[in-house]
């Protein structure tokens, strides 16, 4: 059965009040729930619809051993570290997560040219500076980050496709997304 994978925010979430009282409400809006970063250029469509590699990241993140048997051209690769599961979305633990890969495993994950990566945590990249960097750098590589999907045991178990919509319009470099699991 298809499920959404994307966190909807409404507005009574502590997240939505953070983004509220932030100087640039606007963009810091864009940036919670599910979204695709675009700092540099966003997607060419609004809509895709593909295959999907998933890599079990809850012992730890991918290093460039682990990825070489992974054959991701032109796919999504989902990073299923089951923080959003275990923490909740907005949650302190949530925030606090390493889910990061590093630079290694980024630059050989780009090599194969999937078209995005999707997580269910706060990013590939660590807050800040590098969280950017590596989100530029996907870009550059036409890929793209979803951040803050939902994720369980059973959906990664049974995943086959993903149908992503982006709201390529929004008026921030966070890009809300709707993401549903096809089986």
């Amino acid at each position: 059965m298809n499920k959404i994978l994307s966190l909807i925010i409404k507005e009574n979430h502590p997240a939505y009040s953070w983004a509220k009282q932030q100087s640039d409400s606007v963009n810091a809006i864009g940036h919670i729930g599910t979204h695709i970063d675009c700092y540099t250029r966003t997607p060419k469509e609004s809509n895709y619809k593909m295959k999907v590699v998933v890599i079990d990241c809850r012992a730890g993140m991918p290093d460039v051993n682990d990825l070489s048997e992974y054959t991701i051209t032109d796919k999504a690769l989902i990073l299923y570290t089951g923080v959003c599961d275990k923490y909740g979305y907005g949650t302190k633990e949530y925030g606090n997560a390493e889910t990061f890969l590093s630079e290694e495993a980024l630059i050989l994950i780009l090599s194969q040219k999937p078209k995005f990566i999707l997580i269910d945590g706060c990013g590939i990249g660590k807050h800040g500076e590098e969280h950017i960097k590596f989100d530029k750098k996907c870009e550059e590589n036409d890929c793209f980050v979803i951040e803050n999907i939902l994720l369980t045991k059973e959906i990664v178990d049974n995943i086959k496709e993903v149908d992503i919509s982006i709201e390529l319009e929004y008026n921030s470099t966070g890009k809300p997304c709707k993401v549903i699991s096809i089986n």
